[in-house]
């Protein structure tokens, strides 16, 4: 089995003793290899020890997780968010396709979260997404996981997404198509402050692509790539306020 050197970065002594001992009776892969409470200390133990991956905490005295990768030039380790912190900075690294754990921890969450550490082959690009979700925050590109690989797409260009048993179908504006790793509801939960709405229990559309409202045969909707989306018949009001009629 393959041994993943870590690092602990958490300001709380007892949640990075909690985090340590819960690697150590679930996940035998990581050897935590040094641990550190601020972001000073974290970035010299980063450079001295080299680890494979680092649990970093968001919130800590004298800056955040996000200004300790900021003050490294090339990120050549995975990063694994380990947080409470449930705002737009967790929102950013959900569209940045980064990995995290909140607190309290888990177990099941980090035996999956550590059980992803060799799929995880776009952490680069994906931490310099990361850095301009943070920058702004209506940024307009998103990291997308389909089964092998990670898409780097902007939210402007995805025209529908539809429910494919526990995936998802996503459709972009130039015609192609991406078969998503994650189920219909995490998007919509991801693009609820974007133009998207859950039209059906099976779609989720970019209102920026409807063509129209059509009232006949039930109710449909013509998206600008000429495909059709139903209606259910719970969200037909909530069409008639969107499209006031």
């Amino acid at each position: 089995m393959k041994k993943h050197k870590a690092v602990i970065i958490d300001d709380e002594y007892h949640n990075r003793e909690q985090l340590t001992r819960l690697l150590d009776e679930h996940c035998e892969s990581i050897e935590v290899a040094g641990m550190a409470a601020a972001i000073e200390d974290g970035l010299l133990l980063v450079k001295s020890i080299k680890p494979d991956v680092v649990f970093l905490d968001i919130e800590m005295p004298g800056g955040s997780g996000f200004d300790l990768l900021r003050k490294i030039d090339q990120v050549d380790f995975k990063v694994i968010f380990v947080t409470a912190y449930n705002s737009y900075a967790l929102k950013a690294i959900k569209f940045s396709a980064l990995d995290y754990i909140l607190k309290p921890i888990d177990p099941e969450e980090l035996i999956e979260a550590v059980d992803k550490l060799d799929q995880l082959r776009y952490q680069s690009e994906s931490l310099d997404l990361l850095r301009e979700n943070l920058k702004d925050q209506g940024s307009g590109k998103i990291a997308l996981h389909t089964q092998d690989e990670i898409h780097f797409v902007e939210i402007g260009d995805i025209v529908r997404l539809e429910a494919s048993a526990n995936y998802t179908r996503l459709f972009l504006s130039d015609q192609s198509t991406l078969l998503l790793s994650k189920n219909l509801g995490f998007y919509e939960k991801l693009l609820q402050d974007s133009s998207f709405f859950r039209s059906h229990q099976s779609h989720l559309i970019n209102l920026n692509y409807v063509a129209k409202y059509v009232k006949k045969d039930g109710g449909y909707l013509l998206m600008s790539d000429d495909q059709i989306v139903p209606v259910s018949r719970l969200k037909k009001e909530e069409i008639k306020i969107l499209f006031r009629f």
